[in-house]
């Protein structure tokens, strides 16, 4: 027995067929995956920032000293506040000459969030005489800035001092942030957390789409 199969459409039509049946696969599992995808990253992000050297400093260190972090709570809910900044969008796929393009965006902390966290309560703290200080915005964007003129920081207790470890003094010195954790616009604590968790992120992405096609 001899069987014949005719194929009605062209092979340019096949490769469309395909392709459509392509898309409304990845467009689903990547509407599928968003949600876990989004919470993993963010926890990703949050740790990632917490093993910069910044952020133990501005527990217990240098950093919680000079710029008078009372409590480290005020840490946590500053990086909470940029770890919300993140943003997941789905992009839909399009079908052209050379295959399938599209997919999604990842985005956190663009110029209108960073300022949003800067200028957040936890993002300051106040002096002896009732004024407010930047600390992120002095760590993040000041680089190496002089930032309080003629005074110096003398370590040690005093009823004075609002991280229980230092105080401020008269000098002829001006005070601006250590060395170490100068940071600006371009490069600073929370770019190098996001810059050293990027391969986890692509895996964490990859990983959800695929256990959803």
């Amino acid at each position: 027995m001899k069987f014949s199969l005719k194929l009605l459409e062209s092979d340019s039509q096949i490769k469309s067929l395909i392709l459509a049946e392509i898309q409304k696969t990845i467009e689903a599992s990547i509407a599928k995956s968003i949600p876990k995808i989004t919470s993993e990253i963010k926890i990703a992000v949050s740790l990632a920032l917490k093993n910069e050297p910044e952020y133990q400093s501005l527990i217990s260190g240098q950093l919680k000293a000079e710029l008078g972090i009372p409590d480290s709570a005020q840490v946590d809910s500053v990086i909470d506040l940029m770890v919300n900044t993140l943003k997941f969008r789905q992009i839909p796929i399009k079908i052209g000459a050379f295959g399938l393009s599209g997919g999604f965006e990842l985005s956190m902390l663009e110029s209108s969030n960073l300022g949003g966290v800067i200028s957040s309560a936890p993002a300051y703290v106040t002096d002896i005489k009732g004024y407010s200080l930047p600390w992120l915005e002095w760590l993040c964007l000041k680089n190496n800035e002089l930032i309080v003129r003629n005074f110096e920081v003398k370590y040690g207790s005093s009823p004075r001092s609002r991280s229980g470890m230092a105080i401020m003094v008269p000098s002829s010195d001006s005070w601006r942030v250590p060395p170490a954790f100068v940071g600006s616009r371009d490069r600073n604590w929370t770019t190098r957390a996001i810059e050293r968790v990027e391969p986890q992120v692509y895996s964490i992405m990859q990983k959800n789409i695929e256990a959803n096609i």
